[in-house]
């Protein structure tokens, strides 16, 4: 079942890659909008992204994350979040997709850079990395990533989520 789901959604991902948008290469420090997909079903996972988007609001005027939870709730940690948006299961249309007045905001806005920090590879963040209007996108190198960003970086998933978030600085700086 999740074979057919996965071939769905990647026929989706190459339509909403092959709509027009504005690709562009800009510096970390040029950057005055950066948008980020993560996971946040785990604490842990949302604390290093929460130190990361504080590190990047020393370069950037606007830094906006939006995390899935993989559950119905969404977690107490979260609170407050105002450089973050958070959605679960509930939100999720046919296919994974998310739907929200928020999360249609965030696609739509043209942010100069989009850090595809989602490393476990969770279709509702796929979807909103492939649909984003973001300049410039950045993401774990894959052959199934190729068509979609502009920024691949060739880390190995083990690797873990600190080092993707240092390499992104890196390569992006």
């Amino acid at each position: 079942m999740n074979v057919i789901i996965n071939q769905i959604a990647a026929y989706h991902f190459k339509k909403l890659a092959a709509m027009p948008r504005k690709k562009e290469f800009i510096k970390l420090g040029d950057a005055k909008s950066i948008g980020i997909v993560f996971d946040a079903t785990e604490k842990e996972t949302f604390e290093t992204i929460k130190k990361f988007v504080a590190r990047l609001k020393e370069v950037s005027k606007g830094v906006h994350a939006i995390g899935y939870v993989d559950g119905k709730i969404t977690p107490n940690y979260s609170y407050p979040k105002t450089d973050f948006d958070l959605f679960n299961k509930k939100e999720l249309r046919s296919f994974y997709r998310p739907q929200s007045p928020y999360i249609k905001t965030f696609i739509e806005d043209e942010k100069d850079i989009l850090i595809d920090a989602n490393l476990s590879g969770k279709l509702p963040l796929q979807y909103l990395a492939v649909a984003s209007r973001a300049k410039c996108k950045a993401g774990i190198h894959s052959a199934e990533n190729e068509p979609f960003f502009d920024v691949l970086l060739a880390i190995k998933r083990e690797q873990g989520l600190n080092f993707f978030l240092e390499q992104s600085l890196k390569y992006l700086s």
